[in-house]
């Protein structure tokens, strides 16, 4: 009798959204490139490799997510971690651990360095793979065929923490994991069926592996020590199943397209691969050798947007971060791009070692008095494991948060203070950083997973059960004066986030009985509000300090959202809601459509009633 094959599930958790809307992007590409490679080993005569859709995977919350997995009755559960998800994830796998002690769980991705000790302490895994990660995963499976609980060899780049002696042991760590020779042995787990381009009418493309530049910055050419390609065949195959599968765009996920010599050429394959643009690409890549043949070549093969890093145009700091930058060549590039119509986004890193307060400014007015740019994106420095700044942090001053998001707190020449003031300075130059989406105040009767409603002053309403909640989920409050219910409003917000810790929540706040002005005022302060959102942040989470160092409006996983009637706008103290506009947003019910009024940036209109 044929013994059954065990149970693999592969797990890729999303970014974590900024409110309700529904999530876009979250491939899991690592993933299916696992289960590719291991399939085509034969490896799927003995083990049942799935991965978890992307449906549960961005939707369930934390405690739905382990009954998820857990249903599935796996022998294995591999997650692919990356900063935004890291933290969930091993939150998750002690939660699944508890449920099921012998499901063995198998972490991988760009988070499992071994200079990220934090992550390899954890008691809840059983292998780490280090690098890329498809023959690993392959030899794993191989190793454990017999029923063994650990490889009966070492596998190079598979990390076993040790029986005894501490969970993470650097003089245990494994041998380098030499990549795959080249792209066309993995072959296209679109091609395979294992992604469908028209699930999100998006199709991820890796042409490259391997970067010739060394940015310091950056994990990505730690991990390889030469560049590998996909063929071109190969390339148009996956465009080809683009085009038949309703692609609208093609993200190309190679570090930086235009490394490869033979760039052109590849523009134009990438042109053949689309006849008639029937989707857009996107892709990044070095403004520097840009031509306008080629920005027109790249405008003819689809692109219609590019991201180009600057990072930086003060010598010391470009020094420093090994990335030197012909600025003339960029200007040359940047313009020769936005003369064919295609837009480009550039980078700025605030907090570099080597800069100081007026080179970031300088990199500010740079772009803005030369319009070089469409979109710019400034970032604070990121101090990521596995990059030669973290190996030279001390060496270069840096201090930096010991958990995702990894920012940089202090540089020889820059406080946190300093850092938050540039980073004001850039808004007001450029506008606004990842600004909120509108509430979401809409729910159907079948989302009651979305949604708890309660009456402070009476009905204490139905709460969905906890492995039953969405990952963003909105607590309904509703109250004559709100300050008198203050501690259970807080508790209750507590209580959400104990059993479900990285929830994105929404605290919609709703009036009731008669309202005037000077009610609103007593109901809503700055105290309680301040208060409520406290509670929010007691265990900040990704989001949450992502968006700590930035300026401007409240940003986050949490968020209050207070309703009032747009009747009583115009009577409402100007400086109250400048005050209570600090920590929530307001919507401003039955207005009008064509209603005119001065609106603050957390201010939102609602015609109807």
């Amino acid at each position: 009798m044929t013994a059954p094959r065990r149970t693999v599930v592969l797990v890729q958790l999303p970014i974590p959204p900024l409110g309700p809307a529904p999530i876009r992007g979250n491939v899991p590409l690592a993933g299916a490139y696992l289960k590719l490679f291991a399939e085509s080993r034969g490896l799927g005569q003995d083990y049942d490799i799935e991965l978890l859709p992307a449906g549960p995977a961005n939707r369930l919350g934390d405690r739905a997510l382990v009954e998820e997995l857990a249903a599935r009755d796996p022998w294995m559960v591999g997650f692919t971690c990356y900063l935004w998800n890291i933290e969930r994830t091993l939150w998750i796998a002690h939660e699944l651990k508890r449920r099921r002690p012998h499901t063995k769980i198998v972490l991988g991705g760009p988070e499992i360095t071994p200079d990220n000790a934090w992550v390899l302490e954890s008691p809840d895994y059983d292998f780490v793979a280090i690098g890329e990660g498809e023959q690993t995963f392959a030899q794993l499976l191989l190793a454990l065929l017999d029923g063994e609980d650990v490889p009966p060899a070492p596998i190079a780049g598979l990390y076993v923490p040790p029986a005894e002696g501490g969970r993470f042991r650097p003089d245990r760590l494994p041998a380098f994991r030499s990549p795959l020779p080249d792209l066309d042995r993995l072959g296209s787990p679109y091609l395979a069926g294992i992604l469908d381009a028209a699930d999100e009418r998006m199709l991820l493309l890796e042409t490259t592996r391997g970067c010739v530049f060394n940015c310091k910055f950056c994990y990505y050419p730690k991990s390889y020590d030469s560049q590998y390609f996909l063929s071109r065949d190969r390339v148009l195959a996956s465009l080809a199943h683009a085009r038949e599968r309703g692609a609208e765009e093609v993200f190309l996920l190679d570090p930086t397209l235009n490394q490869r010599k033979d760039f052109a050429g590849f523009v134009r394959t990438l042109a053949e691969g689309n006849p008639g643009r029937t989707f857009r690409y996107f892709g990044e890549l070095r403004a520097e050798g840009i031509t306008r043949e080629i920005a027109e070549l790249l405008r003819d093969a689809g692109f219609e947007e590019v991201e180009v890093g600057l990072q930086s145009v003060d010598r010391d700091a470009m020094e420093l971060m090994s990335r030197r930058n012909n600025l003339k060549a960029f200007e040359k590039g940047v313009r020769a791009l936005m003369d064919v119509g295609i837009k480009v986004t550039v980078d700025l890193i605030v907090g570099l070692p080597g800069d100081t307060a007026e080179s970031v400014r300088s990199g500010i007015r740079y772009l803005a008095d030369g319009g070089l740019y469409s979109r710019a994106q400034v970032f604070n420095l990121a101090v990521l494991p596995g990059t030669a700044f973290r190996h030279e942090a001390a060496e270069l001053g840096l201090t930096h948060q010991p958990r995702p998001p990894y920012y940089v707190r202090r540089t020889r020449t820059l406080d946190a203070a300093a850092m938050f003031g540039l980073m004001q300075e850039a808004q007001d130059v450029f506008g606004e950083f990842d600004a909120p989406p509108e509430p979401v105040l809409d729910f159907g009767p079948d989302e009651s997973y979305r949604v708890w409603n309660v009456d402070l002053d009476g009905d204490p309403g139905r709460a969905p059960a906890p492995a039953a909640r969405a990952q963003a989920f909105t607590l309904w409050l509703r109250a004559a004066d709100f300050t008198a219910h203050a501690p259970r409003a807080a508790a209750l917000v507590r209580e959400i986030l104990t059993v479900n810790p990285f929830t994105t929540l929404q605290v919609v706040l709703e009036p009731s009985g008669p309202l005037s002005a000077d009610a609103i005022h007593r109901s809503f302060t700055p105290d309680f509000l301040g208060g409520l959102l406290s509670a929010c942040l007691e265990s900040p989470t990704y989001l949450d300090k992502f968006y700590a160092l930035q300026p401007g409006r409240p940003n986050g996983a949490k968020r209050l959202v207070v309703l009032l009637p747009y009747a009583l706008r115009s009577d409402v103290d100007p400086e109250w809601i400048a005050d209570c506009g600090e920590v929530a947003s307001f919507v401003w019910r039955g207005a009008d459509d064509e209603a005119e009024t001065a609106l603050a940036a957390h201010e939102y209109l609602r015609p109807g009633a």
